[in-house]
């Protein structure tokens, strides 16, 4: 009987991803004139000290990405979690648009979205217009594939977001709980395609048997030489080989 060589056919076997976490806004109260919301980002993060803020649009369920928005709230203290009010509205005529932005705006030029380290969203809609009050929006990693030398993986991102260019990348480090802002990981790569979803993979990369390791995404900060800016912290997910 012929022995299958599993290294040279690249096989690759499915995981579900372990531990999942990510950036989450939630809808506390809307009055006639004021949304409150509530947010959780990720373990670590420092919020004041990454440039996080709220970002508020009169607009329908996705971000106008290089529109100054109504109002802006930066998160004023270090707490991954938190609340914040937006007030002075007319939330009965319109709809709105909250963003949680995991970094400060975007400055460079060419395409790059302004807006672009928004990662998790919330959607309110007109009180007349009969849709669900406040549609959240997550990021996300799942459908984790490994092959013998390669991991790959499907993300979610909002809607009409542009991950390449705005720099946008992912890393991976061994490990159920690394330190995503300070060790540096086994390997990164710019999320590509440029889309608000996809598969992205790590290449080149030796998966221990037995071993946990930790993908996570940031919005901005790749460094085609290295050292990328782990700071805008997206979403993270898990698994065991």
């Amino acid at each position: 009987m012929e022995t299958q060589n599993l290294e040279a056919q690249k096989v690759l076997v499915a995981f579900t991803a372990a531990n999942p976490l990510t950036t989450t806004l939630n809808i506390a109260n809307v009055s006639a004139e004021e949304i409150d919301v509530e947010y959780n980002t990720m373990p670590g993060n420092q919020p004041n000290t990454y440039g996080n803020f709220l970002a508020i649009w009169q607009n329908y369920d996705s971000i106008p990405w290089n529109t100054e928005p109504l109002k802006t709230f930066p998160i004023p203290t270090n707490t991954p979690s938190g609340s914040a009010a937006f007030t002075g509205l007319n939330v009965n005529n319109n709809s709105y648009i909250i963003g949680y932005a995991v970094g400060p705006t975007l400055t460079a030029t060419g395409n790059i979205q302004k807006y672009g380290n928004i990662c998790s969203t919330a959607y309110i809609p007109a009180a007349s217009s009969g849709e669900d009050l406040g549609t959240i929006f997550t990021p996300s990693i799942s459908g984790i594939n490994v092959g013998t030398t390669s991991v790959s993986f499907q993300f979610e991102l909002p809607d009409g977001i542009l991950p390449q260019t705005n720099g946008a990348w992912a890393a991976i480090w061994k490990g159920a709980n690394p330190s995503f802002f300070s060790t540096s990981p086994l390997s990164a790569i710019p999320i590509s395609p440029d889309s608000s979803s996809g598969r992205a993979a790590f290449n080149n990369v030796n998966i221990g048997r037995g071993t946990t390791y930790t993908i996570a995404i940031f919005m901005s900060g790749y460094n085609t030489a290295g050292s990328s800016t782990q700071r805008a912290l997206a979403c993270s997910a898990s698994f065991t080989n």
